[in-house]
């Protein structure tokens, strides 16, 4: 079975390039070692831009495997190309679901998109990946540790991650982050790493006293790890090379900016500096600081800005020549190109695989014994969960594996006839459309719909009398004649239940314009009641943000006997394991366990009775209250014994009255996509439509019903 792992950056200035190299050679190395036969790796963003997939190529090709990478940084939240976006990581992900391995997602960085923090936790519920979160801590002070302790409290807070690994706190006592309010200052900062190391030494001590903070784990910043090549950096400026003397040994290690407080600078601060210089300072420049000091240890010097005196400037570029070090040149001011480097990242040099060794062997260093148990399939513990996308996802994929022809009798809605068209084209079902072909193809043209030539259109006028000997012998004992078969039979649902009755379909769909007794009351009187059960019921999908809930019964029985109750409870559970999902009931009621009596309390207390006895290896709980069912903390407090101890997936109401009506309220408050009602119990699929059914909605009941056929 894959894992999935995503890293998700809390801040704009994280080092994502490193931490994900970090835990790539730490999981690869396991792969090594067969304890993991694949590894994955891909990222939110482009790869034009991916830092990380070039070295990934470049060294540990033979180690992993980079998937395709979806760009999430040009797309706004909630927008259509969005939701396709996340559909594309769903289907990367689940095509890897069978294999024992890892996928590693590079989230996406504030930087990149506004919408980030939404884009990260969304794609993350929805491929059910358990996360890490990457941060730096700007003040490694007590109140400074506390500070960001409840910061990220208030993030999970509203952000409430399914499944969180721990947390890995970058560059600790790094100089860049705690001067972050002034960038040339933040540049220029003299370091001392002896003093951060002692400091992160005893407050790291400090973490761990935390039972919040045990779960973080901490990488103290290293001076010399800093060492990007002047390359990089006027590369990612787009600036003009004048001289190229010494410039593949050139290391940055500082930049200086050559203003007005030039004399301040002393013969301790040029080594390994990049030097940003307007060009109507260079020859104060060269006279005040290169002739007088004789430097000869920078690492270049970038010239900034425009200059009307060409000659003169000319004559000075090459005196600057003779000092034989890199030349670079850019026409935005220094105020400009500083603004634009804030984004460059200083932590590592691609170029050079010693030096990413180097960095790697720091970081694995502080990561290698981490608690995060990221390298065991014991960590995965919880219950599988569906997202509300991953489960649509999963019904397209469990329709498509045996097609199965479904009928729409309401073929002149044209929602019907944009869901069938979908539905066809993804392979979902083979849809069957009941009405006649010019009417449908003049109102799908009216609509721009353009309909395939291959979908199936059965004309009802032309086989209704082929049906009425059937209806009349199914109907015998009701005393049905023939005249009152006939008008029957005008009715297109009543002709798509005998076309499912007598196998030329594999189920039927109905409801967007009639109402759910004219759908489900040819059902009962044609298709009839499963042998192994006494009653038909049925089940709402309610699509939560992080799990799928079942709800039943919401739609046919009106006050169901204990007995009755029970068996819903089976049938529903019984569904939940067609769509993958493991069931854990919850017998609702206004009582948990023995704190109320009543005769409501005790027909579910009953119903939970005969569950057990039918079916013992069933996780079933009741009587139990809303809130119990879905919070452990409630359910500690009022029923703590409870096999279900707030984890339930599967609502069973006590009557339609208070099903119907809690459904409802949940998804027009909620704003909740809930596939539904699934009829359970009958001999062959016949599912109702909610009159306001969306097309979405269509296409997945299309998907369920497919799925049960």
């Amino acid at each position: 079975m894959i894992r999935i792992i995503m890293l998700v950056p809390l801040s704009e200035d994280i080092s994502l390039t490193t931490i994900t190299l970090s835990l790539i050679n730490l999981i690869s190395k396991k792969t090594k070692n067969n304890f993991f036969k694949s590894f994955f790796y891909f990222s939110l963003i482009n790869s034009s831009i991916d830092k990380t997939k070039l070295i990934v190529k470049k060294y540990f090709l033979d180690d992993i495997i980079t998937l395709k990478n979806i760009d999430f940084s040009n797309e706004c939240f909630n927008s259509n190309q969005y939701h396709m976006l996340v559909n594309e990581v769903i289907d990367q992900c689940y095509q890897k679901k069978d294999i024992n391995g890892f996928i590693l997602i590079q989230g996406i960085n504030r930087n990149k998109n506004p919408d980030a923090d939404k884009i990260n936790y969304e794609v993350s519920q929805n491929i059910n990946a358990e996360v890490i979160f990457l941060d730096n801590l700007k003040d490694y002070s007590l109140e400074g540790v506390h500070q960001k302790k409840n910061k990220i409290k208030i993030f999970l807070k509203f952000n409430q991650y399914r499944y969180v690994l721990g947390f890995i706190i970058n560059n600790v006592n790094s100089p860049f982050i705690q001067k972050q309010y002034n960038f040339v200052e933040k540049l220029n900062v003299i370091y001392n790493l002896k003093k951060n190391q002692i400091s992160f030494d005893i407050k790291h001590d400090i973490f761990l006293k935390d039972k919040f903070l045990s779960i973080f784990h901490f990488i103290p910043w290293n001076k010399h790890l800093l060492k990007s090549s002047i390359i990089e950096i006027c590369n990612f400026l787009d600036a003009k090379i004048i001289n190229t003397k010494n410039i593949k040994n050139s290391i940055v290690k500082k930049i200086i900016i050559f203003d007005e407080n030039y004399t301040k600078i002393t013969i301790k601060d040029y080594k390994n500096a990049l030097f940003f210089v307007c060009l109507s300072r260079l020859e104060t420049f060269i006279k005040d600081l290169l002739l007088k000091l004789k430097i000869n240890k920078i690492s270049g010097v970038l010239l900034t800005g425009k200059c009307q005196v060409v000659k003169k400037i000319l004559y000075l570029i090459n005196i600057l020549k003779d000092f034989n070090i890199p030349i670079f040149f850019i026409n935005a001011n220094t105020i400009t190109t500083l603004s634009r480097l804030q984004k460059f990242n200083f932590n590592i040099n691609f170029y050079d695989k010693k030096y990413i060794d180097k960095i790697l062997k720091h970081t694995s260093s502080y990561l290698k014994n981490i608690n995060l148990n990221i390298f065991s399939y014991d960590s995965v513990n919880h219950q599988k969960k569906y997202s509300p996308k991953e489960f649509c996802y999963r019904l397209k994929i469990l329709s498509k594996k045996n097609i199965k022809k479904i009928i729409l009798p309401e073929s002149y809605e044209p929602r019907i006839l944009k869901a069938a068209l979908i539905s066809n084209n993804l392979g979902i079902a083979e849809c069957v459309l009941l009405g006649n072909e010019k009417k449908i193809f003049k109102i799908a043209r009216d609509n721009e719909i353009y309909l395939n030539r291959n979908i199936q259109i059965i004309d009802p006028d032309i086989i209704r009398e082929n049906y009425v000997s059937r209806l009349l012998e199914l109907r015998k004992n009701k005393g049905i004649t023939e005249s009152s078969a006939t008008k029957q039979l005008e009715d297109n649902t009543v002709l798509a239940t005998l076309l499912l009755e007598c196998n030329k379909v594999d189920g039927l769909v109905s409801g967007s314009i009639n109402t759910t007794a004219n759908t489900i009351r040819p059902a009962l009187q044609i298709i009839k009641t499963n042998p192994i059960y006494s009653l038909v019921s049925s089940i709402f999908f309610m699509l939560f943000p992080q799990e799928v809930y079942i709800y039943g019964d919401c739609a046919i029985n009106v006050n169901p006997t204990a007995e009755e109750l029970a068996e819903i409870a089976i049938q529903s559970a019984n569904s939940a394991k067609t769509f993958g999902i493991e069931p854990r009931v919850a017998m609702l009621s206004y009582s948990s366990g023995y704190s109320g009596y009543g005769m409501q309390v005790e027909k579910v207390r009953s119903a939970t009775s005969i569950i057990k006895l039918k079916q013992p290896n069933l996780i079933v709980e009741g009587p139990i209250q809303y809130d119990a069912a879905i919070s452990r903390k409630v359910a500690q407090l009022k029923i703590p014994n409870s096999s279900i101890l707030g984890s339930a997936n599967i609502f069973i109401f006590p009557d339609l009255n208070s099903g119907n009506i809690t459904y409802k309220a949940v998804q027009r408050s909620s704003g909740l996509i809930c596939i539904g009602p699934m009829l359970q119990g009958l001999r062959k699929p016949v599912n109702d439509l909610s009159r306001g059914a969306s097309i979405e909605d269509i296409v997945y009941t299309i998907a369920l019903t497919a799925i049960q056929s």
